[in-house]
């Protein structure tokens, strides 16, 4: 199997929150399309918070496009020239007000049919309260699970956010 050859690219969308770039590229068969893209970034990163009592901190956060309050981990963008990490730690703080003992756990492909960025999944143990600048758009609800619960809430479909998902499976396989 042979790569894909960028032929030229065009950027159609600069917003400090989203690139999307339209390439032209060369088939192995030879034949020419375009391909919509989204711009690389320093990725995102996610923390699964667990307490002493083995429980595991979920958030509850309004997501405006599908006009829902969906549950998720505590995370979110790095930011330029921050190693993931030091992002997960920040975004830990800011979301939940807590650090604790990071441990990375493995990552996954965002979104592979039209960017590269990866989501880095961290464990973190030997949690204290932190105080962080929180983010205007946010606003979480805070509950903290088993790990009994959070697989009975996955298979009823209460958690239906991909990353939640991706992240929770890095956790059960190296965890367990």
């Amino acid at each position: 199997m042979k790569p894909w050859k960028k032929l030229s690219t065009k950027q159609l969308l600069d917003h400090p929150r989203l690139s999307v770039y339209e390439d032209d590229v060369q088939l192995p068969s030879g034949h020419k399309t375009k391909y919509i893209r989204y711009g690389n970034t320093a990725g995102p990163a996610c923390v699964i918070a667990v307490n002493k009592d083995g429980k595991i901190l979920v958030q509850k956060e309004y997501s405006y496009p599908p006009n829902a309050w969906i549950f998720q981990l505590p995370g979110g963008a790095l930011e330029k020239g921050e190693t993931p990490i030091e992002g997960a730690a920040r975004e830990f703080a800011e979301e939940a007000g807590m650090q604790g003992t990071l441990t990375e756990l493995g990552w996954f492909y965002v979104y592979n049919r039209r960017t590269a960025d990866k989501f880095h999944v961290f464990v973190a143990t030997d949690l204290s309260p932190k105080e962080a600048t929180k983010d205007l758009e946010e606003e979480f609800e805070s509950f903290w699970f088993t790990v009994k619960e959070i697989d009975a809430m996955i298979a009823k479909n209460d958690i239906p956010n991909h990353s939640f998902l991706a992240a929770w499976s890095l956790y059960k396989a190296k965890m367990s």
